[in-house]
């Protein structure tokens, strides 16, 4: 019995020492090691209460010592417990800090870059990407590469990663993540890794998490440690999923900003060159006209100029057929050619082919000329 006793109370004094290691370390690297810790505390006290009912019963002495163990051991799980939340709301506000720096950006392309940034700095992460999901494929719209990687090892990541679009599929861990709608930790051998991705990174893991602002998968985000080489944890994986939540909030609310603002400076824009095309028309009508008469003549030939259009049962239709009309609605919203093609589903080059054609057919030089007449032609009718 009293072997027992020296083993129990040094294991006590063992399990000590590594909570007093985690209670002081980094909470990133120690998150795994504190579920471990957890798990040998109980296995130790579920042994002195073992010994202590155990017959015969030990002596006084022996009771006594194992008695004030089992209390020191209930008293660091309690003190892991603690740590364990307080680490978990550190990362909860280091997140939003971060978040709150990308209310600053104004358009998607300054928020990419920058979030992915966030992500690595306030996630603990070595590397950080930015993915977005078109149909069944995916590719890295912004990359994160911590200071002091192997500059070839960074390269040849991102440039695979900016220049292929990875399938989805059955049995591809991304297209997992679509169908379960939550984060991940990714081993290096898990069969539904790519990879070629693997390879080209030389990733030991890495954590995923889907990106979804109204409910759709849109994009991932993916990081890993290739630097430090740490395991990723349960934290790491909750982190990432608190930042994707927030991220895809402020990439919907910076979508529809640029979107206003693009709408905004259109309409300014188709108004402004209506104006100056109907100042020009009056300071060329008045410079030829004479006398009231031919200011008279003058008003008629515009009258008559405006009434076809006018007594059309439908101008519009009339010169764009029903695809160029859809086209040149969304032209009035600000979309790009890009936006067109994922909105109709269609190439973008054959969503150019339709835009030169309204362009002809409007008889405009450019984009802001084109939704200018047609929101003239439009509003000729009410």
């Amino acid at each position: 019995m009293a072997v027992d006793r020296e083993l129990l109370l040094d294991r006590v004094g063992e399990l000590a020492e590594r909570v007093r290691a985690v209670l002081e370390g980094p909470a990133v690297e120690d998150a795994g090691e504190s579920s471990e810790l957890a798990q040998a505390l109980a296995a130790a006290g579920a042994e002195i209460r073992a010994v202590l009912c155990a017959r015969p019963a030990p002596d006084a002495r022996t009771a006594g010592e194992l008695c004030l163990g089992l209390v020191e051991l209930r008293r660091l799980r309690g003190e892991l417990r603690e740590h364990a939340v307080s680490v978990r709301f550190a990362a909860v506000a280091r997140i939003h800090r971060g978040l709150a720096k990308l209310r600053a950006c104004e358009t998607v392309a300054e928020l990419l870059p920058a979030a992915a940034a966030e992500l690595g700095s306030c996630c603990d992460f070595d590397r950080a990407v930015i993915s977005r999901r078109r149909g069944s494929t995916w590719r890295a719209e912004a990359v994160w590469l911590a200071p002091g990687l192997d500059p070839s090892v960074s390269r040849a990541t991102e440039v695979y990663l900016r220049g292929t679009w990875i399938p989805l599929g059955p049995g591809v861990l991304e297209t997992e993540l679509i169908r379960r709608r939550t984060a991940e930790v990714i081993a290096a051998d898990d069969p539904r890794t790519n990879k070629e991705l693997m390879a080209v990174s030389d990733s030991v893991g890495y954590v995923a998490s889907p990106v979804m602002p109204a409910g759709r998968v849109i994009g991932f985000l993916q990081a890993d440690c290739y630097g430090s080489r740490r395991e990723l944890t349960t934290l790491d994986r909750d982190n990432l999923w608190t930042f994707a939540q927030g991220f895809g909030l402020l990439f919907e609310r910076t979508v529809l900003l640029e979107r206003l603002a693009q709408q905004r400076a259109q309409a300014r824009e188709a108004f402004e060159l209506a104006e100056r095309q109907l100042r020009q028309l009056a300071e060329d009508e008045i410079l030829l006209a004479r006398s009231d008469r031919e200011l008279g003549a003058v008003a008629s030939r515009a009258a008559d100029i405006f009434r076809p259009v006018a007594a059309a049962d439908d101008p519009v239709a009339s010169l764009l057929t029903a695809r160029e009309r859809r086209i040149v609605e969304l032209m009035v919203t600000g979309a790009r050619n890009s936006e067109i093609a994922d909105r109709l589903v269609l190439s973008e080059d054959t969503v150019k082919s339709h835009v030169r054609s309204v362009l002809r057919k409007l008889r405009s030089a450019n984009r802001a000329e084109a939704v200018s007449r047609y929101l003239k032609i439009a509003m000729s009718q009410s």
